[in-house]
């Protein structure tokens, strides 16, 4: 009678009794997993996103900017970069430039004046990347038309409409459009001021250039077919030091755009990893009432028979399951919940984000809720083996008082939790001293919640 069927037995009969308490172990591991597989499946699309419009965020293979114009020195390094190589098959690079600066624009038609920042484009820039507008089709326009294409939120602010005439100095714009994506945009730049694109041809009508301006000067290079631009950029970049005139190419902007995303993945995942051991808490609390409960049934439990061991296989056995339900049902959460991130995140980030299942996330999201389950409930219940059987015939018997003495197994228990806590924070944070360090934190906060607990607890027996 005592075997392991009996063992699955009794976690079936047990849980039909304390289904409530169960729900809520149930519950505490959904959160957790939910958070982590949502912000790690995120990050991953993030990473992927990165890879793929990496390109499209730069609008060239290789930019060179500068604050001051260009010498005829880095003139002729230009020239000679979209020149056509007798070597190769095909035809030269072509180039784009783009000047930027900040200025106060106005529409005459009505009140007010609003600070913006000026892009004065030259070329067929961006070479990579779509650019829409509203009404569509109008960047490849708006040069030849001598127009603008404005910023939504100018218009709002200047109470205009497209049609109308944008005022920049000495300058007069129609507005051809507004624009409602740029490759590389960042929403939130829109608080150092508007957008407006203007034909580079037109700048000196404006007489907004002088000595003294703050004006970034860009060149932008689409090399010839063959060509690479990274050994390019190593070759020059030193060179042009002297000459105030700075490098970069796709590969630089995927290098530094994937460590900020890490650096946010890695914050976004400390949260995730928080609500999951949050959630372990919740397990531990949750499992602690729940022995509680049942301190006859188990003494019942150990007169017919039943081992410390089968005793504590019962409801570990019980803890599992419904940690692996509550993982399940957390991986499903999470999935729903990576499809709001981007919507979240919209206006923070240079690149849309391609939404997709990560595998790998998923995997470990539900491992990590199994684990968080199984270890942070295996401490309440070393406490079972210490149940005696005397239990059911004096209710003055102490379980803690059985055995004398400290307790290894819980010891070595508490050891184990201690040990996954760190190993979970190296698993999301991918470095030792950084996950040591958080997993400390961790500890610290978890401690300084415990004495405020002991403290209240105490005050409300005395008080």
């Amino acid at each position: 009678m005592i075997g392991p069927r009996f063992v699955l037995r009794m976690a079936w009969r047990e849980s039909r009794s304390g289904r409530r308490r169960l729900w809520l172990l149930t519950g505490a591991v959904t959160a957790g997993v939910a958070a982590l597989v949502a912000i790690n499946s995120f990050t991953q699309n993030l990473r992927t996103s990165v890879a793929e419009q990496a390109r499209a965020l730069l609008g060239a293979d290789i930019a060179f900017s500068s604050r001051q114009r260009f010498s005829p020195r880095v003139e002729a390094l230009l020239d000679s970069l979209v020149a056509p190589n007798p070597a190769r098959l095909g035809d030269g690079g072509k180039k784009a430039r783009v000047t930027a600066f900040a200025g106060m624009a106005y529409v005459p038609r009505t009140t007010g004046v609003h600070l913006v920042q000026v892009r004065a484009v030259e070329g067929d820039y961006p070479f990579y990347g779509t650019i829409v507008t509203e009404p569509a089709g109008q960047w490849t326009r708006f040069i030849a038309a001598g127009g603008a294409i404005v910023d939504p939120t100018l218009l709002a602010a200047l109470a205009a409409h497209v049609g109308d005439t944008l005022a920049l100095g000495q300058g007069r714009f129609p507005i051809v459009a507004t624009f409602l994506n740029i490759p590389g945009d960042v929403g939130v730049a829109a608080a150092l001021g508007p957008r407006v694109y203007i034909p580079a041809s037109a700048l000196p009508a404006t007489g907004l250039l002088r000595f003294g301006s703050l004006v970034e000067y860009e060149a932008l290079i689409q090399l010839p077919a063959g060509a690479a631009a990274q050994p390019l950029a190593e070759r020059y970049r030193k060179p042009l030091r002297t000459e105030r005139v700075r490098v970069r190419t796709v590969e630089d902007d995927r290098a530094d755009l994937t460590g900020a995303l890490t650096r946010l993945g890695n914050y976004l995942g400390l949260v995730a990893l928080v609500a999951l051991l949050l959630g372990g808490l919740g397990v531990a609390s949750a499992v602690h009432v729940f022995i509680k409960r049942k301190l006859d049934t188990i003494a019942v439990l150990r007169c017919l028979g039943a081992t410390s061991r089968q005793v504590f296989a019962v409801y570990l056995l019980q803890a599992l399951v419904m940690g692996a339900l509550g993982s399940a049902a957390g991986a499903l959460l999470g999935m729903g919940l990576q499809q709001v991130l981007p919507l979240l995140f919209r206006g923070l980030l240079p690149l849309d984000v391609h939404v997709a299942p990560s595998p790998r996330s998923i995997l470990l999201g539900m491992g990590l809720g199994l684990w968080v389950a199984g270890i942070f409930a295996t401490l309440p219940l070393v406490g079972i083996r210490r149940i005696s059987p005397l239990l059911t015939l004096r209710r003055d018997v102490d379980p803690a008082a059985r055995g004398g003495g400290r307790d290894r197994l819980a010891w070595l228990a508490g050891a184990l939790l201690a040990a996954s806590v760190i190993s979970l924070s190296l698993i999301q944070v991918g470095q030792l001293r950084d996950g040591v360090f958080v997993a400390v934190a961790e500890g610290v906060a978890v401690l300084v919640l415990w004495l405020a607990a002991r403290s209240l607890i105490a005050s409300v027996r005395r008080w």
